[in-house]
């Protein structure tokens, strides 16, 4: 994502209301666009919070296995294995 330039009215109204940067990264990251606006309600919240819910226990499972090995050649996978599989010598 681009950096936007921070206005002066930008700044005075977030710390009027207590609003802090993760909160406004946090919005124009997973909000619902709305012509100029990122809305970021409790709805949108759930569902982000389900989905990291769900990474979690994909990466827990994971690194159970030890960790995976993938690999990519052109756009091409071209195999996978288990982390601790692998040997150098």
């Amino acid at each position: 994502m681009k950096t936007m330039t921070k206005t002066k009215h930008y700044g005075s109204r977030i710390s009027q209301r207590g609003i802090r940067e993760t909160n406004v990264a946090l919005a124009l990251r997973y909000g619902i666009p709305y012509g100029d606006k990122f809305v970021l309600g409790r709805k949108q919240i759930g569902h982000v919070i389900q989905a990291f819910d769900r990474q979690r226990k994909q990466l827990l499972r994971t690194m159970d296995k030890g960790g995976v090995v993938v690999v990519e050649q052109d756009g091409n996978l071209i195999t996978a294995y288990d982390f601790d599989s692998f040997n150098r010598y």
